[in-house]
């Protein structure tokens, strides 16, 4: 019998843990990083927070959950189940001051899509304002006006979402089954977020390197922020040693590759459509066109140089990164003989930042002794969506303003392209998981690989005539350019919602393409980048299919074998060469060859701040960024229902009662069968 017993128990623990807790597994959950001076984000204790369960849907509830003392009386943590439209500092600070260490975890809930917010963003309302070009001014534009800044406090409790209309259901039946009255059994939830670091960066690094020289499988317990800046430009215009370039003679054009959202999940989307997707599909079609259009700019004496820099979301991480290896002789990296280009060599800069599907668009331009108002004008009159904004006023968040701040504004002009106006950005999801398609009038779940869609087109609008700028600017003639409207469905399909799609494919070997099978119907990840820990597929989709997209078109022409293209890159240390299928939209010959031969020019170096690779550098120093993330081994979420007083009362009753009757019994059998258990039997 006891066999048996001990069999069924062990053959199904699974069933007892699921009848005590209910799990939510596509919980969205806060994480700690830190910088030189101190820690942002949340957590839990090392063992899990868990409190009483108390739902809170609007306004009236607020406050009549405040002002209730019995209610709070009850019991001695709570967790407090938030509509997601109550989450701001207002609220927030409200209950912490009311419940002080009785708020032991707040977990919000979204009811469905149609119920999100207006506005939803917790970034500052200046972003980026602690390193920023006008750091110094003391009044400073509001660009992110409703942004409540709770993603740079520190919450000494667990903050949880959940996003997903099933479990949001789930968790209001539990609650308004058990939570009817106090004679019933309560829901209490338990959240378990802890994470490894803590205080500063640091101190953090310096545990990192401790436990390095301590044991042979070190623990880490946080990673700089930090990924790929990347860059890319026709082939044509390299320069090398034996040349010289000539000063004024560089266009950067930029785009971000990074967010941040307060709130992770492992295996769901990370925002970003708005900020920074769009500028993104946006300078890859740029680059597209630039490409198609090489044979006219080889009339001209500038090099484009197309860079993403990834990590700029938290203080301009990326940039300072990029502007340090400048500085230093160390950009372009790579092959020795290519000279370095120094502040000096750059003309201009142009930066494609925070675009939402608006009617107008923004030019941003500085310093005014510096822009051309001839390029300005030609812009203005290519594109009437573009509106100038006054030279010299604020710039929005960019990361222009560290190529400017680290010049001292004196070397090149900015021209930042953006949907904000000259006070306000106009993404109300900012740096959020809101920031979805849906904000840019896009249905994800009919959305196909050549599907034409009021963004792509309004894309094309705004693209071409930059591209045009650009030409009649450099080159001096004005043409009429158009681009494939097939080619931006597709970045648009593969950005947004799948990026292991043809396009990633046509572009890549074999061994390439499968790498992103793993991420098969999902977007491009926009969230903040670790170093070295980052698996993201955001920087070899953008290597590959930027590098394309500028590659030498005269090699479309030839019928170049997979041993041939081999052969090139052995003996070619300053291009890249690639043996491909190729992407049919993007080549214009009449003879078609079943694979191609690409050449092209592409770099990337690490992008973390020069904080984590100047050596000996003290982090608590401000002036580079010091961000790095925590590492976390356990994320979880999970309901359970909390007795009455009377039933623990009653278990320990029954529990002390049969205890007495088991000793009562034994206690008998030990005197009427006589039988002495303590002693062997003398067979």
């Amino acid at each position: 019998l006891l066999l048996t017993i001990s069999f069924i128990a062990c053959s199904q623990p699974k069933r007892i843990i699921d009848q005590m807790y209910i799990s939510f597994d596509r919980a969205r959950y806060c994480v700690r990083r830190l910088n030189g001076t101190h820690e942002v984000g949340c957590q839990s204790a090392m063992r899990g927070n868990s409190g009483r369960m108390y739902m809170i849907d609007n306004e009236q509830e607020f406050t009549s959950y405040l002002t209730n003392t019995a209610t709070i009386d009850l019991s001695n943590s709570f967790i407090i189940v938030l509509n997601v439209n109550l989450f701001d500092s207002n609220h927030v600070d409200q209950l912490m001051n009311r419940l002080d260490k009785k708020l032991n975890g707040l977990l919000l809930y979204l009811k469905s899509n149609l119920s999100r917010p207006e506005y939803f963003s917790h970034d500052d309302q200046c972003p980026n304002h602690r390193y920023s070009y006008y750091l110094n001014q003391t009044e400073s534009v509001k660009w992110n006006w409703k942004g409540t800044g709770l993603f740079f406090r520190s919450f000494p409790f667990p903050i949880m979402l959940v996003d997903e209309e099933n479990d949001y259901k789930q968790l209001l039946h539990f609650y308004q089954q058990f939570n009817s009255s106090q004679s019933s059994p309560a829901c209490g939830l338990e959240m378990k977020t802890f994470q490894n670091a803590a205080h500063t960066s640091k101190t953090c690094m310096r545990r990192n390197d401790i436990s390095h020289s301590l044991i042979d499988l070190p623990e880490i317990f946080c990673d700089p922020i930090g990924g790929q800046n990347i860059y890319s430009k026709l082939p044509q215009t390299i320069t090398t040693i034996s040349q010289q370039r000539s000063p004024k003679s560089v266009v950067l054009i930029l785009v971000n590759t990074d967010s941040f959202q307060m709130f992770l999940k492992p295996k769901g989307p990370t925002g970003g459509a708005q900020q920074p997707a769009a500028a993104l599909i946006a300078f890859l079609t740029l680059a597209h066109l630039i490409g198609q259009e090489q044979n006219e700019l080889k009339k001209q004496d500038k090099e484009i140089i197309f860079l993403t820099l990834d990590g700029d979301a938290m203080d301009y991480s990326a940039s300072f990164k990029f502007m340090f290896d400048m500085i230093n002789g160390y950009f372009p990296n790579g092959d020795k003989n290519e000279q370095r280009i120094k502040p000096e060599h750059i003309h201009s800069i142009i930066e494609l930042q925070g675009l939402s599907m608006t009617d107008k668009l923004w030019l941003h331009s500085y310093p005014s002794s510096l822009i051309n108002q001839t390029f300005i004008d030609t812009i203005l009159r290519n594109n009437p969506m573009i509106t100038s904004i006054s030279p010299n006023s604020p710039l929005p968040p960019a990361s222009s303003q560290i190529f400017l701040r680290e010049t001292s504004s004196m070397s090149f002009p900015a021209y930042i392209l953006s949907s904000a106006n000259d006070n306000q950005l106009s993404n109300h999801y900012y740096h959020s998981f809101f920031d979805d398609p849906s904000t840019l009038s896009i249905n994800i779940s009919t959305l196909e690989y050549n599907t034409d869609t009021e963004f792509s087109q309004w894309i094309k609008r705004i693209v071409e005539p930059l591209a045009q700028t650009l030409i009649e600017s450099f080159v001096g003639i004005r043409k009429n350019l158009i681009i494939k409207q097939e080619i931006i469905n597709n970045l648009v399909y593969c950005i947004l919602k799948n990026i292991n799609c043809p396009l990633i494919h046509n572009v890549t070997n074999q061994s390439v393409g499968n790498t992103f099978k793993q991420f098969d119907q999902t977007s491009m990840p926009f969230s903040i980048n670790t170093y070295p820990e980052s698996t993201t597929p955001t920087f070899p989709f953008v290597q590959y299919v930027l590098s394309y997209f500028l590659r030498d078109r005269a090699y479309d022409l030839q019928n170049i074998t997979n041993v041939s293209c081999k052969e090139y890159a052995a003996n070619d240390t300053l291009y890249s060469y690639k043996y491909v299928g190729g992407y049919l939209p993007s080549i214009n010959n009449e003879e078609k060859f079943s694979s191609y031969c690409v050449r092209s020019y592409i770099r990337f170096i690490q992008s973390m701040s020069p904080a984590f690779t100047i050596k000996n550098y003290d982090l608590s120093d401000a002036k580079y960024p010091a961000w790095t993330e925590s590492r976390w081994t356990v994320i979880s979420l999970r309901l359970f229902l909390i007795p009455t007083r009377q039933h623990e009362v009653m278990t320990v009753v029954i529990g002390i009662s049969l205890l007495s009757i088991s000793f009562m019994v034994l206690l008998l059998l030990r005197q009427y069968t006589k039988i002495n258990l303590l002693q062997p039997s003398s067979s």
